[in-house]
Formats: structure tokens, sequence, C-alpha cells
């Protein structure tokens, strides 16, 4: 088993397919200019499944990580643990799923299973570096760094919603910094 991540403006699954826009992200500017700097994003996950790794059950942890110096601090995206979990879990977004078997899946076959999670105003600490973490079964599959900027004051000639306004979300391949809007 296997997963791939990555942060974009918006995500969803549909048909069996995931659906990205504004992939890519690496720098956040927050419209907040204070704590909880609050932005919007979206993790799209695309897990890789394989004949072994069907009808298992299968945890998945999402854990959200701010880097300051030599230390990492994490930082919580759920109040609650599922029942039976692991104590060191807490502040994580945890999963179960069952991967069911294909009657058309034969061996060396490689499936997708896609997820999107939205994190529409998510609250973030500090400026400076993050990354995600998806683990399946304890085992790190991928990560996605990026770094949270001061908000970006608006520009002469930005029209409203327009690229670089505070109705935007984030940067994308181009660079361009552009801030979420408040929910």
């Amino acid at each position: 088993m296997d997963a791939k991540l990555l942060l974009c403006d918006f995500a969803e699954v549909s048909g069996g397919k995931l659906f990205v826009s504004g992939a890519g992200l690496a720098l956040l500017a927050s419209a907040t200019p204070a704590q909880p700097y609050r932005v919007n994003i979206s993790l799209a996950i695309l897990g890789l499944i394989n004949l072994g790794d069907t009808d298992a059950q299968h945890k998945m942890t999402i854990e959200l990580v701010h880097v300051g110096g030599r230390n990492e601090t994490r930082v919580p995206l759920a109040d609650e643990l599922p029942e039976g979990s692991d104590p060191a879990d807490r502040g994580m977004f945890i999963a179960y799923f069952v991967a069911p078997r294909s009657p058309q899946m034969l061996p060396g076959d490689e499936w997708s299973m896609p997820m999107a999670i939205p994190m529409f105003g998510l609250g973030l600490p500090e400026l400076g570096p993050y990354y995600f973490s998806v683990r399946v079964d304890g085992r790190e599959m991928d990560r996605a760094s990026f770094r949270l900027m001061p908000a970006q004051p608006p520009q002469v000639g930005d029209m409203p919603g327009g690229p670089g306004s505070a109705q935007a979300g984030g940067v994308g391949a181009g660079g361009q910094l552009r801030a979420g809007p408040l929910l």
C-alpha cells in the first residue's frame, strides 16, 4: 500500500475519481493578521491499494506539524480520539477503512482509492514552516510541506476576487501569493 498527498485549494471525489484545483501549494498567506492565522486548504490523497491490502482494516492518520527551529510541534486537527485509540494519536485526524477486494483485481494490480479532506478556516498558531504527514498502519506514506506567510496587503489595481486578492486561496505553481477568505 502507498499514498500520495497534495496540498491544494480544493479537492473532491466524484465517481471514484479525484478532482483537484490549485495543487502544489508551497506558500500560504492568511487573511487574518493575528493568531490563529486562518487558511483555506484541502488535502488530496490518492491511496494505492494492492491485492494483499484488500479485505483488511487499515488505520490512516493525518498529522499537521509546525517546524520551529529544532522543535516540531503537532497542531491539533481533532479534539477527540476514536474509541480504543492510542493516546499518542491525540490531535491527529484518524480514519479506519477497509478496501474491498474486487473480482476484477489480479495479482500485481494496484487500484486507487481517492480521498479529499477540506480544511477551510484552519487556524494555524504560528508563521513559518509546516508539513502534513499521512500514515497508513503506522508507516509514513507521504508528506506535503508549506510555509505560512504574513497576510499580504492588497496591491494597487487588484480587482476583488482576482489574482492576488483576499478572495483567492494560496500560492500556485507560478508562485503568486494569495490570501484565503475567512469563514
